[in-house]
């Protein structure tokens, strides 16, 4: 496979980092460059398949290298693309680099325009003319968001956020992003967005206050974070989607091992322990109690190489609800599970008729 490589130099400027010795820092006896801006610290070395970003490693398709011609270093554009959010292009005959946003970006940076008071991604990426709206608790259009901006901006600590975009996962015109947020308290939250010509034309969302830990230890927002398997996408969608028919649509529940990485699968769910066991307890124990638990209908899949977001209606405990579940994926098995339920107010108190799904 050949992979684009791109001039070192020229893409961190364009990102906005300074050209100069002191924010694009050359090791010549390491030959490594380290690029600084802001919080963020990004580290590559010739020759080797793993960059850091903020001392997290990445995984590179190929090595930076030095060319001979020019004496300049040269990047994967993926390392770009997927893991710093920005879309890269290349003119070869005008010698430029040019940066876009890219929808995943896009999509957080209205999350963090709404939960900072500042209205400026929301001005600029939700259109104007079409946003609707599928949180049940406020009208359809663009002005209702900058309405909710202005609230929020007196006191921006009653709805701050703690970390948006733990996971962002792209497919085709969506983008899905898993964040941590305060809402009056602690709150894990999948927020969906719909793209249209660049701009968010329609939005869908699930919210649940978090606890935890579960029994094995996990919150309900750690976990990997990193993306692969690109080429995998489809088959991993089709998985995720069998597995919730199958299993918990109750179709062949007998089948759940084949799904599932019995022994080593990661459980998010704040009442659910890790691995199969973890499961048939936690079953049990609400069979126990009383407690009912019914998927009934599949409405959307989104998955991006191998995290898959699949979006139910059912109930839970007799009550409407609403379910997220982002699967990660590993040797066509499930291998971890985040989730977040809630329950789909009565239609007496639709701010808007488009139905939560």
């Amino acid at each position: 496979m050949v992979t684009r490589c791109l001039p070192l130099r020229a893409v961190f400027t364009q990102l906005g980092v300074q050209n100069d010795d002191q924010h694009i820092i050359w090791n010549e006896v390491e030959r490594s460059a380290t690029m600084l801006k802001d919080s963020t610290k990004i580290y590559v070395k010739e020759g080797s398949t793993t960059a850091y970003v903020n001392d997290q490693p990445v995984a590179l398709e190929e090595a930076p290298f030095i060319q001979a011609e020019s004496g300049g270093a040269y990047i994967p554009a993926s390392f770009i693309e997927q893991s710093l959010g920005k879309k890269v292009t290349q003119d070869d005959a005008a010698k430029s680099v040019f940066i876009t946003t890219t929808n995943k970006e896009k999509a957080v940076a209205v999350l963090q325009s709404l939960g900072g008071g500042n209205p400026e991604a929301i001005e600029k990426w939700i259109s104007p003319d079409t946003y609707i709206q599928h949180n049940l608790a406020f009208p359809s259009g663009r002005e209702t968001i900058l309405n909710l901006v202005k609230q929020f901006k007196p006191n921006p600590g009653s709805a701050k956020t703690n970390t948006t975009g733990i996971r962002v996962i792209s497919d085709g015109d969506y983008v899905a992003v898993q964040s941590s947020v305060y809402l009056f308290k602690p709150t894990a939250v999948f927020d969906i967005f719909r793209f249209d010509n660049g701009k968010i034309v329609e939005h869908w969302d699930n919210a649940q206050e978090q606890t935890g830990p579960n029994p094995s230890g996990h919150s309900m927002v750690d976990g990997a974070t990193e993306i692969a398997d690109l080429d995998k996408t489809e088959a991993n969608k089709a998985l995720v989607q069998s597995f919730v028919k199958d299993v918990l649509m109750g179709q062949a529940p007998d089948k759940i091992s084949s799904y599932i990485d019995v022994e080593n699968y990661i459980q998010h769910n704040p009442s659910i322990g890790d691995g199969l066991s973890g499961l048939t307890n936690a079953f049990a124990e609400m069979a126990k109690q009383g407690v009912s638990i019914k998927y009934d209908k599949v409405h959307m899949v989104i998955g991006e190489g191998n995290f898959v977001l699949i979006v139910s209606e059912g109930s839970f405990a007799d009550k409407p609800t609403a379910f997220y579940d982002l699967f990660r994926v590993a040797g066509d098995k499930l291998v971890e599970h985040w989730d977040v339920l809630e329950t789909i107010p009565p239609e007496s108190e639709w701010k808007n008729r488009n139905g939560k799904f």
